[in-house]
């Protein structure tokens, strides 16, 4: 299927299109003459805008939504996209009888939506009845939304000058052909001496900035890729290196990622550099969805690292799973939830496959499990982790997810990974070392972001160290590209959308 967008305002056919793929996810955008024609037309007259969405083609039917203009331009323009896109959504439902779970969301963090309500003045109660009028998404994730931020509500927040710590190890030993992520595979090894050096370089000077710029560590997540995919002398120097970011820090990750890459060694250095909380994560039980999926190891390899881990004393491992993969369906999902049960992580997160276009999945036209079967399956993961005594405590969305859904991380009380709450709320300062790592630098709450990226590719990483390093000291020193979020006042009917977060 193809479309077309049409309307006075193409700064916001970006966004009006992805409105389009909640209903039709495969549909291709085309300038002129798609099978399905959105028309936008407006009217404005003294305060108020009249915005009506108008279906031609394959589908037809219309939709009009009232607003009021805003002196603010910043908050102007993001109020009128908002109109335009309910709209569509709204003539979209109407005409194909559909309704998505995350109704017209598009955004990768719903909970900041909550939190926005919540400045201004509501419970968090009244704060998500809003988001679910507003967004009309689906009473079961308007009561996901709810859980997920009580569970962060009862988590001690980050102070303006509380930063996370990122490592990115940006290799693996294979490539899952569902991956997307900044990743190179370790092939004959080469690269990652140089790579090491120039981590422990950037490293060094993150130690000088946090403490000349008097920043408290709250959290160290080292993560990948898969840093246990580094011979162990190497994952040595990169721990010995953050010694210094690590021996304060209120929480030390180590996503020591897929079993066959874990060692006993390797583990013995990850607990002896203090790690308080690892991931081992096997995506599925089943040996033949692994294979599919282009992961070189086993069943019994997860248990077995489970096993070991547990024996050197790690009391606190997540692990990932995979609803949506190729071949599988409920039944088998439901397995791989009973063995996870069986292995009782601390901490569970459960992610919907999403196809994203640079993966092999993608490419070769790789068959999924339908909607309804992903939504059964994600639906019985929250069951299934309510059951273990784990509680929601962070969710994100992607574009091009199985069933327009969601990712969740389950953990018991006292279990929840501060850094992934403070990262996708953006309510603390990270600062991302390594190739494709993505600085930010957070003020007032969240009202004002700084970013600075780490180039993507390893190599240009190595080359560039130097870059890299002046780019945090400009960060911390108040310049970098950076958005603002005001706030909408308290008697706005509406709320103020977040950058893509609507």
């Amino acid at each position: 299927m193809t479309f077309a967008v049409k309307g006075p305002f193409p700064g916001f056919f970006k966004e009006l299109a992805d409105v389009v793929r909640i209903f039709f996810p495969e549909a291709r955008e085309v300038p002129e003459g798609g099978g399905l024609e959105v028309v936008i037309t407006e009217s404005v007259r003294g305060r108020t805008r009249l915005s009506e969405a108008r279906l031609q083609g394959l589908l037809s039917g219309s939709h009009s939504l009232e607003g009021e203009t805003h002196p603010d331009p910043l908050v102007e323009k993001r109020l009128h996209k908002r109109q335009q896109k309910l709209a569509v959504y709204f003539a979209l439902k109407e005409a194909t009888g559909m309704s998505p779970p995350w109704g017209s969301l598009t955004g990768i963090r719903p909970a900041r939506l909550v939190y926005a309500e919540m400045e201004n003045g509501l419970s968090l109660d009244a704060a998500a009845r809003r988001v679910r009028e507003t967004f009309d998404l689906s009473p079961e994730k308007a009561a996901l939304l709810l859980d997920v931020v009580s569970t962060q509500q009862a988590v001690k927040q980050p102070e303006e000058r509380d930063a996370g710590i990122y490592i990115g190890i940006p290799f693996c030993e294979t490539r899952c052909r569902y991956c997307s992520f900044i990743s190179c595979q370790v092939g004959d090894g080469r690269i990652l001496p140089g790579y090491v050096r120039a981590l422990v370089r950037e490293m060094a000077a993150v130690i000088r900035l946090v403490k000349d710029h008097g920043l408290r560590v709250r959290s160290v997540y080292v993560g990948g890729g898969t840093p246990t995919a580094l011979p162990q002398d190497l994952l040595d120097d990169v721990l010995v290196a953050a010694d210094p970011l690590i021996r304060n820090a209120g929480e030390v990750t180590v996503e020591a990622g897929r079993p066959d890459s874990i060692t006993g060694e390797k583990l013995r250095i990850i607990a002896d550099h203090g790690a308080t909380r690892i991931s081992i994560n096997p995506q599925t039980m089943h040996d033949q969805t692994l294979q599919l999926i282009g992961r070189a190891h086993t069943r019994t390899q997860t248990e077995a690292a489970y096993q070991l881990a547990r024996s050197l004393g790690f009391g606190h491992i997540n692990m990932d799973l995979i609803a949506g993969l190729p071949g599988e369906d409920l039944v088998m999902f439901e397995q791989t939830l009973v063995w996870a049960q069986s292995i009782a992580p601390e901490s569970l997160t459960v992610h919907t496959l999403s196809l994203k276009r640079a993966s092999d999945m993608y490419r070769f036209g790789e068959q999924i499990p339908r909607e309804k079967d992903v939504d059964a399956m994600v639906r019985l993961a929250r069951e299934t982790a309510r059951d273990m005594g784990l509680n929601p405590y962070y969710l994100y969305r992607q574009k091009h997810m199985a069933g327009n859904l969601e990712n969740v991380g389950y953990a018991k009380p006292g279990h929840e990974c501060l850094y992934n709450m403070d990262m996708m709320e953006d309510t603390g300062s990270v600062l991302a070392l390594g190739a494709g790592g993505i600085s930010k630098r957070v003020y007032e709450n969240g009202a004002r972001i700084l970013r600075a990226p780490n180039v993507k590719d390893p190599q240009h990483y190595i080359s560039r160290i130097e870059e890299m390093i002046g780019r945090k000291e400009a960060l911390l020193n108040g310049q970098g590209k950076g958005i603002r979020r005001p706030s909408s006042p308290s008697d706005q009917p509406d709320i103020l959308a977040l950058e893509g977060e609507d």
